[in-house]
This record gives structure tokens, C-alpha cells and sequence, in this order.
């Protein structure tokens, strides 16, 4: 097979570089295959009668094979294999008809020459292939049935002659069977394809409309939440708001890996660097798991400082998704958790702390055995168990914090463990009651509290949601409700900005932009138009970006990456 397998390679050299639009693959290596074979033969019966003294034979071969090896070279430079193909039929017709003729052919020769339809249909397809059958069938038919007054006599019998045409008939009217179910079953396969297509259209049209109805309503949650979280509350309210944030940013990438874009990923999220309790937050995240059923411990290493500065909602997204798989795979009644957390280095400014999630709930599911007995490496082992155990987001948010999770599998234990750095206790200064927090440059601030805004949206729980966002941050945001009051206000006053929803009613966002575009065409003008959307498939972006607008966001979002998107375009 090997052998098979290193021909095909060579008859399938330089196929990519030829336009294969009406011509399979396959086709093309075949034909490549034939004339690489007819010029070796050639060239051996070239040789064989030269010195055989077989002058006519000899000439004969040599003229073909010339031919034939000029034509196959002009097809590889010129990649034209129409012309090519017609040449290789017409030239062997000729030869096969002049061997006849010249009475250089056996009876076997001519035996063989009734597989014509087999070469022509190859080649040349169905229609012209079937053209060239005629005329051969004529030409070899008169050669063979000249009559006596030419005074060439033929050492062929009448059976012979009445055996080939019934042979080349026998292999005309098989080749055309042959192409007749090939082309049934390719228009079957066809009919499949267009089917597929539709359903996948409509899974497509489906999964898009889901994700734009999720999407708008958890962009508010997400906003919203980032506003309360900026307030000066005391912890436990505290805690419960970082809950909130740490499950809605897990159902963002749910949401992202529906719809297989990473637009608001894990990277972009925003981080709520804090000094935070490490033992409350863990603990405060179990509770939500704590039921008869299960039995979560904590240990926490009496040397660790519970108050450590970096990011909370990390630490209960982990947690959040971790324990939730954990129990979601067990198979056992009643769980068992144990969370170990211990010191691994310690300087003056940072903290590395060891996190170890244990379990023995997990060691006698099917699958988990399986990958233990077939995976080889280390690497392999941890990947395919974090693969089955659908932990691919915890190891996303571990890896953001610059860290990466391991599976540890003894008989007796189901072990994740993963290394997180902190930054000890910072001292902060208080900030006054209700005070919202911005991440804004004070230089850049200043060009971003100067920016009249035009928000095109006509969601009104969505106006809101961004008014209230940007109102301390911008100088003034105007509101269009649809794509005609856009153009209308845009033609009116001078605006900074737009942020323009796409899918509204009377006109929407990507009509809207290219109309702007128009316009400013004729005043030599630019405005930043932003896209805020809640469509988020793959090529919504490319056809924002087409219809003239300068970037892409899509819901949900965190608020200072709307903010830094129009700082840099302003």
C-alpha cells in the first residue's frame, strides 16, 4: 500500500496549481498517471524495435511517443487540461487506427483496441467522449472492412472483426451504465449536501437568534453589576456581588463558546483587584453546594495570610465551575471535596499559594479509567481528563491568572491542583460612600468628558443601561431610537462618537453607517462609529467593518472596554 500510495503522490504533484473547477482531483492524477505509463511503454517499444530493424513499428512509436512526452510537459507548464486530454485521444486514436492499417497490429492488438471507449470516456467525459467513440468505431470499421481493390490483404478473420465489434460495443454500452450511476449518484449526494446546507443555515439562523436574545439582557446584568460593584458596601454584601460577577462571567464564555467567538473572553474580562479574604471567599463560594448530598472541607494552611490583594471574582469563578463539574460527573450518592490551600513561596511582595482539589467520587467513572489505561504522557492524561470532565473553562481562567491546573490520579484520590501569585495586603485609601469608580487616564479623561456621543439603540432598557454608564464620563449622549432618527440627529449636530446598535426597526445599524459614509464623503469628514451588538457569529464583525465602521463590540461587554474603544477612537 505503500508502494500504491507513493505513485499516487507523484500523479498528484502540482494538482493543487491546476484550476480543478471542472476536473476532479482524481481525474487529473489519473490522467498524469497515463501518460507517465504510455511514454515508458513508448519508449520501450521504441527501443525494442529499433533493434528489432522494425522501421515502420519503430517510427510509429517514436512519433507517439515524442507526442505524448511534448504534451504531457505542456500540460504541466500550462496547466490547461482540456487541450491536453483532447491531444492524448486524438494522438493514440491515430496510432491505434494506423497500426490496423499498416498491418503492424496482432489479433490481440485489435481485441484490445475495443477498451477504447473505456480511455475516451475517461478523458474526455460523457459527451465528448461518446463523439470520439463514434468516430473511432468508423474509422476502425472502414480500416478493417476496405475493400479488395485496394490490394492490402488483411490477416484478420471475420470472426475477429465481428468479435471487435461486439466487444467495443459490450464496452461502449458498460462505460455509459457505469457513467449513468455515477452521475445518479452524485446528483443523490448533491440533493444530501443542499439538505445539510439547509439545516445547518437553519441552525445557524437559530443559534444566532438565541445568542442575540441572551446576549442584550446579559449585557445589563453584566453592566449593572460592575456599577454596584464600584459602591462602598460593607463585605458580606460585597461577596454576594462578586458571586454574582464570578457566575455572570461564566455564562458570558457559555454564551462566546455557543456561538464559537471569543470576542468578550476570559482575557478581556475586567479584573476586581482587591485586598479580599481568601478563607471567606472559598467558603462564601461552597456554601452555594452545601446541601445533604455533599461534603465539601476546607483546609487552609494556618501560615497564609487571609487577606491578600488580586482579584476575587477569579477565585470564585474557578471554584464555581470546578466543584460544579466535580458534582455534575460524580456518580456517588453522597460527595466528598476536600480543598487544600498551602503556601508555595513567599517574598516580600507576592504570595504563590498551592490550590488542591480533591476527591474520590470520580476514580470509578468508565471514561476516567479508560484514559488512565490508554494515554501515555502526563500531557495527554491531563487533557483528555480535563476534556471529559468539561473543565476547559476553569483551566481558561487559571491560565489568565498565569497559572495552569494539573490532574493528579492516584488509587486512592481524583487530585486537580493549580498555583496562583497574589500580591500581599495593599493599604488603600477609602473612597466616599457611592462613589463609582472609572479606570479612566486623567489626560485622556479630559478628551473623553469633551465627547458629544450619539447612542443609536432602541432597546430602552439598553438606553439606560449605557446612559447611566457613560454619564459621568462623557460630556453629552444623545439617543436615536432607529436608523432614520440617527441620520436625522447625525445631520443636525456635531457628534464625537456613535455608538450604533444593528438590528433595529425602519433602518438599521449597517444601512445607517453606510449612509453616514456617504455623507461625509461630501464634507471630508470621519466620525468613529462603534458597533454595539448583540450579534456575535462569525463574519458579523467583517460585515460591520465593511459597512464603514471602526470597531466591533459585542454584548455582553465589560464597560471599560467600551470606554478604552472610544478613548482610542476619539
Amino acid at each position: 500500500m505503500n508502494f500504491i500510495n507513493r505513485i499516487i503522490d507523484i500523479c498528484s504533484s502540482n494538482v493543487d496549481e491546476i484550476d480543478a473547477k471542472n476536473n476532479s482531483v482524481r481525474q487529473l492524477a489519473i490522467f498524469n498517471y497515463f501518460n507517465l505509463s504510455s511514454i515508458a511503454l513508448l519508449l520501450i517499444f521504441t527501443i525494442i524495435n529499433y533493434f528489432k530493424e522494425a522501421q515502420t513499428i519503430y517510427i510509429s512509436t517514436a512519433i507517439l511517443l515524442v507526442i505524448t512526452t511534448t504534451n504531457f510537459l505542456f500540460f504541466r507548464k500550462n496547466k490547461n487540461y482540456r487541450f491536453s486530454s483532447l491531444l492524448f485521444v486524438f494522438s493514440f486514436s491515430v496510432f491505434f487506427v494506423g497500426t490496423i492499417y499498416l498491418k503492424l497490429t496482432s489479433t490481440q492488438g485489435v481485441l484490445i483496441y475495443s477498451g477504447y471507449p473505456i480511455l475516451a470516456h475517461l478523458f474526455l467525459g460523457k459527451q465528448k467522449g461518446n463523439i470520439a467513440n463514434l468516430f473511432f468505431f468508423i474509422a476502425m470499421i472502414t480500416t478493417l472492412f476496405l475493400p479488395d481493390f485496394t490490394n492490402i490483404s488483411f490477416s484478420f478473420s471475420i470472426s475477429i472483426k465481428i468479435l471487435f465489434i461486439f466487444s467495443y460495443l459490450i464496452f461502449f454500452i458498460f462505460i455509459n451504465i457505469l457513467e449513468q450511476f455515477r452521475e445518479e449518484h452524485i446528483n443523490a449526494l448533491n440533493v444530501k449536501i443542499q439538505q445539510e446546507k439547509e439545516k445547518s443555515t437553519a441552525k445557524e439562523e437559530f443559534i444566532s437568534k438565541i445568542s442575540h436574545q441572551i446576549r442584550t439582557p446579559l449585557n445589563n446584568i453584566v453592566v449593572v453589576t460592575n456599577l454596584v460593584s464600584n459602591y462602598n458596601v460593607d463585605r458580606k454584601f460585597k461577596d454576594l456581588i462578586d458571586t454574582i460577577q464570578a457566575s455572570t462571567n461564566n455564562l458570558v464564555n457559555v454564551v462566546n463558546n455557543i456561538t464559537e467567538l471569543s470576542n468578550v473572553d476570559l482575557v478581556q474580562s475586567k479584573d476586581y483587584n482587591q485586598n479580599f479574604d481568601l478563607e471567606s471567599t472559598i467558603k462564601n463560594t461552597v456554601n452555594l453546594f452545601t446541601n445533604e448530598n455533599s461534603n465539601i472541607d476546607i483546609f487552609i494552611n494556618s501560615d497564609i495570610h487571609n487577606t491578600i490583594y488580586g482579584d476575587p471574582v477569579k477565585i470564585k469563578q474557578i471554584f464555581l465551575s470546578l466543584i460544579e463539574n466535580i458534582l455534575k460527573n460524580s456518580k456517588i450518592e453522597k460527595k466528598t471535596i476536600t480543598i487544600d490551600v498551602n503556601e508555595q513561596s513567599n517574598t516580600n511582595e507576592y504570595i504563590e499559594l498551592m490550590f488542591k482539589v480533591c476527591t474520590n467520587d470520580l476514580l470509578n467513572i468508565t471514561e476516567i479509567t479508560k484514559i488512565r489505561n490508554t494515554e501515555k504522557t502526563r500531557q495527554a492524561k491531563n487533557e483528555s481528563f480535563i476534556k471529559l470532565l468539561e473543565l476547559k473553562l476553569v483551566q481558561q481562567i487559571i491560565e489568565t491568572q498565569g497559572g495552569g491546573i494539573e490532574v493528579e490520579l492516584t488509587p486512592d484520590n481524583f487530585e486537580f491542583h493549580f498555583v496562583l501569585k497574589f500580591k500581599k495586603e495593599e493599604l488603600t485609601p477609602e473612597l466616599p460612600q457611592n462613589e463609582i469608580l472609572t479606570n479612566i487616564d486623567p489626560q485622556q479623561k479630559i478628551n473623553l468628558k469633551d465627547a458629544n456621543v450619539l447612542l443609536v439603540e432602541d432597546n430602552l432598557i439598553n438606553q439606560k443601561i449605557v446612559l447611566l454608564s457613560l454619564k459621568k464620563s462623557v460630556k453629552s449622549v444623545d439617543v436615536a431610537n432607529n436608523g432614520k432618527e440617527a441620520l436625522d440627529k447625525f445631520g443636525s449636530a456635531k457628534y464625537d462618537i456613535i455608538l450604533m446598535d444593528i438590528q433595529m426597526p425602519i433602518m438599521n445599524g449597517i444601512i445607517t453607517t453606510q449612509k453616514i459614509r456617504s455623507i461625509e464623503r461630501s464634507t471630508n469628514s470621519h466620525t468613529p462609529i462603534i458597533a454595539i451588538t448583540a450579534n456575535a457569529l462569525l463574519g458579523d464583525k467583517e460585515e460591520c467593518i465593511a459597512a464603514g465602521m471602526d470597531d466591533y463590540i459585542s454584548k455582553p461587554f465589560q464597560i471599560e472596554t467600551l470606554i478604552n474603544k472610544m478613548k482610542e477612537h476619539l
